[in-house]
């Protein structure tokens, strides 16, 4: 083989990798599914126009377009290779969380006894065994299929329960989340913890089924849990319609106190948090007349996560404040260091975030104007993400998606509303609340009392007037 046709084959090869390489990252890119039309067209055409002009230049003999059509090659090269990666690890990520048709949400459950009994772990009872539940907890016939066969029996309250221990030989099986507050919560607290140990802690996973519709236009619950999974904290609806490309952000103070469909008693939204996302979505259905869509459930300590992937957001406060809670995770002990907010803008890092997110005290409104404060958060990490600073630390925020939330949208409409975010059209943002009147009610189903806020019904009918004119335009 002589010299010349060696130097062509090379070329050849090279150019064959190249084009391979290309056509890896369209696939992605295609794939993914998020560019409007015209702009992948767009993209098509220029992979294409480069490929084209650097062959031709890098098979034309003249040494100078020979060097010019190699670094072009280059550039096309390592372009395509990151773009390849970057685009691969969203795919796998959608492939992996949204491209399912269920989800599973874990809970965790511990069976209880009073500290004078004798057992001290699950194999030292028997199939004689009395065993109290709390019929309110999630999950709780996962929870008795799970821990076996034993005489077990229905309770309504979680201290009545406990209390009978202290006189019989008896073992309670409850949500851990349901456990943790009882102690969690000063008003509560007139049992001892110390008085009673837990002889077994596991988990059981609820397996729900993924919403298939792809509407235009719908409704997403965001709910957040605290960190003991059970006061449902923040709670809104997002009204989406990408034909219109405007997005209506309605909060619901926790404190809100709404008929509990199924239940025949009313509950406010925090205490919903024991129960299962579902009751909370169909309480929120009927108290504002909407269907929901979808539901998204937000863990809270995750929050930190992805705020500290994205280096951190800005957030602007319309009064200078010190937060009442202290800059810690995982507790409600707020002797630690508090955070000083300024009235302006600055950015924060995760734990600053969600000591912000969970302030209410040091507010006029307090819960209500916490909410907007949550909407700001939101806002805020939604345009880190989608910023261009977000690709130089790509895999750190893929990895903080990782137990964000659970949900049960579908990836075709996630992917129908970056694409219609991507068409040009700025979304409009509209931003509202329920408001009402503070007062005391009982709350956790009934067992406690607890301030609670009495929605205004002007509030309640102005909210669900913008959310249905938003849902109906066309």
């Amino acid at each position: 083989m002589t010299r010349r046709r060696k130097q062509k084959l090379i070329k050849n090869v090279f150019s064959l990798f190249v084009l391979v390489i290309i056509l890896l990252a369209v696939f992605q890119i295609i794939k993914l599914d998020i560019l409007p039309e015209k702009y992948l067209i767009l993209f098509l055409i220029g992979e294409a126009a480069l490929f084209l002009l650097a062959f031709i230049l890098y098979n034309i003999r003249k040494k100078v377009l020979i060097i010019i059509g190699l670094i072009l090659y280059i550039v096309i090269l390592i372009g395509n290779i990151f773009g390849y990666y970057y685009l691969s690890k969203i795919n796998n990520y959608l492939d992996n969380n949204l491209n399912q048709d269920t989800y599973k949400i874990k809970t965790s459950y511990y069976l209880i006894t009073h500290k004078n009994s004798k057992a001290e772990k699950l194999d030292d009872l028997n199939n004689k065994s009395k065993i109290d539940y709390y019929k309110y907890s999630r999950a709780i016939k996962l929870a008795k299929k799970k821990l076996g066969k034993y005489q077990y029996t229905e309770k309504n309250t979680i201290i009545d329960s406990l209390k009978e221990m202290q006189t019989e030989d008896k073992y309670f099986l409850v949500a851990s989340a349901n456990y943790d507050y009882l102690f969690e919560n000063s008003k509560l607290n007139t049992i001892n913890k110390d008085d009673y140990k837990i002889i077994y802690k596991f988990n059981v996973y609820e397996e729900l089924k993924t919403n298939k519709e792809t509407p235009d236009s719908y409704n997403i619950y965001l709910t957040g849990l605290d960190f003991t999974g059970v006061m449902r904290d923040y709670n809104m609806i997002a009204t989406v319609n990408t034909k219109t490309h405007k997005v209506v952000l309605t909060s619901i103070p926790r404190g809100t106190y709404i008929d509990v469909p199924g239940y025949n008693i009313k509950d406010n939204l925090m205490c919903m948090g024991a129960l299962d996302s579902e009751v909370s979505k169909e309480a929120l259905e009927k108290f504002l007349d909407i269907k929901i869509d979808y539901t998204i459930n937000l863990n809270t300590n995750s929050l930190v996560d992805i705020v500290d992937s994205l280096n951190g957001i800005e957030f602007c406060s319309d009064m200078a404040f010190k937060t009442t809670h202290a800059l810690v995770l995982d507790t409600y002990d707020d002797k630690g260091k508090k955070l000083y907010v300024p009235k302006g803008c600055a950015t924060y890092n995760g734990i600053e975030i969600l000591t912000i997110a969970r302030e209410r005290n040091a507010f006029p409104g307090r819960d209500v104007y916490r909410q907007k404060n949550c909407r700001k958060i939101l806002i805020s990490i939604v345009k880190k993400l989608a910023s261009t600073t977000t690709i130089t630390n790509y895999t750190e925020v893929i990895n903080s998606l990782d137990g964000l939330y659970t949900t049960d949208m579908n990836e075709k409409t996630i992917k129908n509303l970056v694409k219609s975010g991507l068409s040009g059209s700025n979304y409009e943002i509209i931003e509202q609340s329920i408001d009402g009147t503070d007062s005391k009610g009982m709350v956790h189903l009934g067992t406690v009392e607890d301030w609670i806020l009495t929605p205004n019904p002007d509030t309640v009918n102005s909210c669900r007037e913008q959310i249905n004119k938003v849902l109906k335009e066309k």
